[in-house]
């Protein structure tokens, strides 16, 4: 059975930690390697998604609807940070004076989640999840996110979930919490570059998938690949020692 959710002072910094754990914190899982996979366009089709939920809210709400939430929604991240579905939701509603938010809500999470897996995703995470501490590590929405993450069964799968409004803060307290091997797995640009620059000795593998791959050919990643399936080659080829 899942132990209660907890939060872990040493990676709190805003974000928010959902913790479950199939084990206990004996010596051997907390040295053995430590994989922080993300879920958006890395093993999640985040992009075909995007293009049925504004389908969704047209059959709902007329033409025009679905763009117009679109339009929100990137209002909402400029004015909190982040894309806040729930809070897009409400003013889309408002807008069309109307105070039944959760309808539109429940498009979004009403979404058929488990039909979105990327090619060898499932494979990938049961590989992870028998031989690695694999943690979850995805960012956005708080509702939406967890919504997804339960409908994929990634929290049966995970030792912990954490959905964050910043990885890169969030790197030096896995660094602290785990002492083995850490290797990330994320399709943003970014998050590669800046777990090589703050962290050094950690193995970084770039999804190259989705809207953040745009405009990048390399970023220097130990893998850099568009297929899961390599993924696990590489893995089970360079890092089989290491459990």
């Amino acid at each position: 059975m899942d132990k209660k959710p907890r939060r872990h002072p040493e990676l709190d910094s805003g974000s928010s930690i959902d913790s479950r754990f199939r084990g206990n914190d004996s010596k051997e899982g907390m040295t053995k390697p430590t994989v922080l996979l993300d879920v958006d366009n890395t093993i999640f089709d985040r992009e075909a998604v995007r293009k049925i939920e504004g389908k969704l809210i047209d059959a709902n709400y007329g033409n025009g609807a679905g763009r117009r939430f679109r339009q929100i929604i990137e209002e909402v991240r400029k004015d909190v940070g982040w894309g806040d579905i729930k809070e897009a939701s409400i003013r889309f509603a408002r807008e069309r004076g109307s105070s039944d938010y959760a309808s539109a809500l429940a498009v979004f999470l009403e979404l058929p989640f488990s039909q979105y897996w990327r090619p060898h995703a499932k494979e990938l995470v049961e590989y992870l999840a028998a031989n690695f501490n694999l943690i979850i590590f995805s960012d956005g929405d708080d509702t939406f996110q967890k919504e997804k993450i339960e409908k994929l069964g990634l929290y049966k799968k995970a030792r912990e979930v954490i959905i964050s409004r910043s990885k890169i803060e969030l790197f030096f307290g896995f660094s602290k919490k785990y002492h083995g091997k850490l290797i990330i797995i994320d399709d943003r640009p970014k998050v590669i570059e800046e777990a090589k620059r703050l962290l050094g000795n950690v193995i970084t593998i770039w999804i190259k998938h989705g809207r953040h791959a745009q405009g990048y050919e390399r970023v220097n990643a130990d893998l850099e690949t568009t297929d899961l399936k390599e993924v696990v080659q590489y893995l089970k080829s360079n890092h089989s020692k290491d459990y």
